[in-house]
């Protein structure tokens, strides 16, 4: 029976991933369990396999085409089998109903691609975009003067460009990285902060470094601190952990935490699955080794998906304080600032104290500011109190 190859779901914001190259070519016999060809995310990039053994047949996507989550991008067949006649068509996703573009209603396009329009007197209004949200890229315009049927318009004469300046193209990741957070601002935000005293975390990471170092051969680090943390403010705060579906709120019984790494050309999410459930030595080793599949781009799926909650640490770039933006579907993140040393008030007298600033991102439709305020008195307590928790 034919099988089609549908492009996976990596995690659950996906909508689009763009074919980088394909392994096998039209014709060829694939093995069950061979890589069929790679896919690029504005998370990683990643090896799709083959889930049958038969002949790669009806290839709809050549590499560089920017596909919908669930299209159908080939077939495998058993010898002698035929495709079907109507698969479903690269640049649609199931079930969808597509609409001409009203000219009326400003295009979405790419630099690059309004350029080459231009260039070509390529009206976008005719052009389907297959980039993120609808968005025409580069290759939808080549593909339109390639084919001859686009209506062209007559050119519109162009400002003279200062030598200076140079528009230069979005990254596959940066374009969805963009769209993403455009979706996500839609979210109705708001903001909490706090500051607190690091003095005893210092202490107890002086103290813990090298035991760590002697179990796992990894520097323990102030976030290895911190995402067990809050990984227990979330225990004492249940309600914290939970994302908006469908006009109701699901509250997650796992507390999975994601942390914002930066990688070539962008950000990356790696999530430490079950990390109240996991000792210090065990966060420890995860986030070395997340961290690293993520700058050499060999995360898997598995080690991607399913956060519950985000944190992100600018504190070693020397940022004090910052609002981070929600990573959907969750419904907050927490921003780390750097720890300085500044002046504060104890027992009526002025002392230098090591301080650090988090701020929380709430999504409104699902927390309020008194649930936000009580997760961040309990993740300060742990904080200036370590006392047993690291242990």
């Amino acid at each position: 029976m034919a099988l089609a190859v549908i492009l996976p779901k990596l995690d659950e914001a996906m909508r689009t991933g763009r074919i980088i190259k394909w392994m096998k070519k039209e014709g060829d016999w694939v093995e069950k369990g061979e890589v069929l060809f790679e896919l690029e995310t504005e998370k990683v990039t990643f090896e799709v396999e083959a889930e049958e053994s038969g002949i790669l047949s009806s290839v709809r996507a050549k590499a560089g085409d920017v596909v919908p989550v669930g299209a159908t991008i080939a077939f495998i067949l058993q010898p002698g089998e035929k495709a079907p006649e109507v698969p479903e068509p690269v640049g649609r996703a199931k079930g969808e109903v597509l609409q001409p573009i009203p000219k009326e209603v400003e295009v979405k396009a790419s630099p690059l691609a309004r350029k080459i329009a231009k260039e070509h007197n390529i009206d976008l209004s005719l052009v389907k975009g297959t980039g993120p949200g609808g968005r025409i890229i580069r290759e939808d315009v080549l593909q339109a003067v390639e084919e001859g049927k686009v209506v062209t318009t007559p050119p519109v004469p162009e400002k003279p460009e200062l030598a200076e300046e140079e528009i230069v193209p979005l990254s596959s990741m940066r374009e969805i990285i963009a769209s993403r957070m455009t979706e996500s601002f839609q979210v109705p935000h708001f903001y909490q902060t706090v500051e607190v005293d690091t003095t005893e975390l210092g202490k107890a990471r002086e103290q813990l470094i090298p035991l760590i170092e002697n179990k796992t051969g990894i520097r323990l680090s102030i976030t290895d601190l911190l995402i067990k943390m809050v990984a227990k403010a979330l225990e004492d705060n249940p309600s914290m952990n939970c994302t908006y579906v469908d006009g109701a709120v699901k509250l997650f019984k796992r507390i999975d935490i994601g942390l914002v790494t930066a990688v070539e050309g962008g950000l990356v999410v790696p999530v430490i699955h079950q990390a109240n459930k996991k000792s210090l030595v065990e966060i420890t080793q995860a986030r070395a080794e997340l961290v690293q599949k993520a700058r050499d781009r060999k995360l898997s799926m598995e080690e991607m998906r399913g956060s519950t909650f985000t944190i992100s640490n600018m504190g070693m770039f020397g940022i004090d304080q910052f609002s981070a933006i929600l990573q959907p579907p969750e419904a907050a993140i927490l921003a780390l600032g750097r720890i300085a040393d500044k002046a504060v008030v104890r027992d009526s007298e002025i002392v230098i104290r090591p301080m650090m600033v988090l701020t929380l991102s709430i999504d409104h439709r699902v927390l309020d500011g008194v649930i936000g305020a009580n997760f961040l008195q309990s993740l300060r307590n742990h904080i200036e109190n370590p006392g047993d928790l690291l242990l």
